[in-house]
This record gives C-alpha cells, sequence and structure tokens, in this order.
C-alpha cells in the first residue's frame, strides 16, 4: 500500500471529520475543545452546514470500503424499515403514526432527527430512545439508522443492551467481531468502558455499542447502515 501525501492526508482527514462531525451531531455527543481545535485546523467548521452531497457520498464510500464484510448478509435488519427501499415521506409517515416529532435536516443528505421516541415505536424494549437519525442518500432511500440512548440507570442499559443484540443475534446469528464486557459488569461499575457487537456484510453493517463515560453516563447506541456500494468520484486512495 502506497504512503499518502501531507496533501492527500489533510484531505482525506478533513473530509472524514466532516463527516464524523455529522454523525457525532446524530448522536447527540458532546464535542470537547481538542476536537473542535483540530477541525479547525483542518479548515472543517462543525457543524457542517455547507457540506455537498458529493462529498457525503464519496466520504461515505470511502469509509463503508474499509468496514465491508466479505458475504452479504442473510437479512438487514433496519427497526422495521428497509434500507434502500425506504423513503423519506415513508420514514416521515410513520413519524407521524406515532406520534413522533422529527425535524428534517438537510447538511449533504436528508436527515430525520427524532427525539424523545417511546421504545415501543421502534419494536424495542426498555427506555424512550434519545435520539433516533435516519439519514436518506442521494436517490432519497434510507441509508442509515443511528439509535442513541443515554443518562440510563444500570437496569436500562441492560435491558436495551440485551434487546438490541439478541434481535441482531437472532436474525444474522453471532456477530463478526465482539469487544468489552458483553456482560455490561465492567461497563456499569467502571467510570470509562465500552462493550461493542459488530457486524459486517459486503452489503450491510450494524453496531451496538454499551458506553459509561464522563460526559454521557451510562448510553447504548444502535447503528444499521446500508453498506451497498454507489459509483463516486474523488475518494483518496491508499
Amino acid at each position: 500500500m502506497r504512503k499518502l501525501s501531507e496533501r492527500t492526508w489533510r484531505s482525506a482527514a478533513a473530509g472524514t471529520l466532516a463527516v464524523l462531525c455529522l454523525g457525532i451531531t446524530a448522536v447527540g455527543a458532546i464535542h470537547t475543545h481538542a476536537g473542535r481545535s483540530l477541525l479547525a485546523r483542518l479548515g472543517v467548521p462543525c457543524p457542517v452546514n455547507t457540506v455537498s452531497p458529493a462529498k457525503v457520498l464519496a466520504v461515505r464510500e470511502f469509509a463503508v470500503s474499509r468496514a465491508r464484510g466479505s458475504v452479504p448478509a442473510p437479512s438487514r435488519p433496519a427497526l422495521g424499515l428497509e434500507l434502500d427501499v425506504s423513503t423519506e415521506a415513508q420514514v416521515s409517515a410513520w413519524a407521524a403514526r406515532t406520534h413522533v416529532q422529527c425535524d428534517a435536516i438537510v447538511r449533504g443528505y436528508h436527515f430525520l432527527r427524532c427525539r424523545g421516541v417511546p421504545a415501543a415505536a421502534v419494536g424495542e424494549a426498555g427506555p424512550p430512545v434519545s435520539e433516533l437519525w435516519f439519514s436518506f442518500g442521494p436517490g432519497n432511500t434510507l441509508v442509515a439508522l443511528n439509535l442513541y440512548r443515554r443518562g440510563m440507570t444500570a437496569a436500562e442499559v441492560h435491558q436495551a443492551w440485551r434487546s438490541a443484540t439478541e434481535r441482531l443475534r437472532m436474525s444474522l446469528g453471532p456477530p463478526t467481531q465482539a469487544t468489552g464486557d458483553a456482560t455490561l459488569t465492567s461497563v456499569v461499575t467502571s467510570p470509562v468502558a465500552v462493550a461493542r457487537v459488530h457486524y459486517a456484510y459486503t452489503d450491510y453493517i450494524a453496531e451496538v455499542t454499551a458506553s459509561h463515560m464522563p460526559y454521557g453516563g451510562l448510553a447504548v447506541r444502535e447503528q444499521y447502515m446500508s453498506a451497498v456500494s454507489a459509483p463516486v468520484h474523488g475518494l483518496p486512495s491508499g
């Protein structure tokens, strides 16, 4: 693998950080002073309000290409929706039926951000969802969901983790990769700890993360994403 030039690295890093900034916004995390300083040095404002759809698509494909697995997924669970099929209008109709309040946001891609979502509205057990973000690609179809619960009790984090991980295991079997303490004992008792299960296929990526962090307390994040390749130009090589 050839070494990237400094200019290429900076360009790729800036683009990646821009999308990470969108992702951070999508789960309600807090930007650190160091993180904001790094973004500023790379010339990337955050929040990213002017990034183009082409840039988001290129960087997304760049990241997904490094996370894909080697076989297709037997199914692609996405909280009852269909990745690459469900449209923004259909998701908005779901929000209306379930009395969930969502805001439409455009930052390169189109997003719907929903807050305070009852667990039953997404077919889950556990406490309400702090934030739920739907991401729509250039074809106006659903390409990713990010679900985030924070400020949880020990019982709530166990319930949310068990509900999400067991649902994926029933649909897909054992995860591609698992890190941390799956019993969540260390997550609950340690001031800083993470447990994660990760599924990677040629057309689908899913991840459930339980964490205990100083700024957010106990939290569970679920990510469901299409890994179907899209034709893009200008991807960094290396």
